[in-house]
């Protein structure tokens, strides 16, 4: 799991919470400007992350998080996530995570520091991407 700053504690809980939900090849695990009602954790297989249907702009492997940015931002999703040939996840429904966080204030905080370490790593691997195009 990429939330690097979570202790086994922390896993624990959250997977006390968590539902599994097995994803078909191409069904869609979150929808464009929709609102995610929870965060996926893929445990298997693997999914893409489109902002065209059909045309991916990153791939999410065994241990990525999706749902985040809108979950972060109480907002509505800025792209699609498909599942590849097929994927498994963990399912953190939203009510559910806060609850945990009411109880579990130190838990949220490693939460929130572990996305923002995740995003700030996404945002760098973007950029360098962008600057390589740049140059071509």
């Amino acid at each position: 799991m990429q939330l690097k700053f979570l202790t086994e504690n922390d896993l624990a809980l959250l997977r006390s919470i968590a539902t599994r939900q097995t994803f078909k090849p191409r069904e869609i695990i979150i929808a464009v400007n929709s609102k995610p009602k929870a965060l996926y954790i893929l445990t298997a297989g693997s999914a893409t992350v489109e902002l065209v249907r059909g045309k991916s702009i990153a791939r999410l492997a065994p241990g990525d998080i999706c749902g985040e940015m809108a979950f972060l931002e109480n907002s509505m999703a800025s792209a699609t996530v498909a599942a590849e040939a097929g994927a498994e996840a963990e399912v953190l429904a939203l009510p559910e995570v806060e609850r945990i966080f009411a109880l579990y204030p130190h838990l949220q905080a490693r939460f929130y520091k572990s996305l923002a370490v995740l995003l700030s790593q996404r945002l760098r691997a973007t950029s360098s991407r962008l600057a390589k195009a740049a140059q071509s």
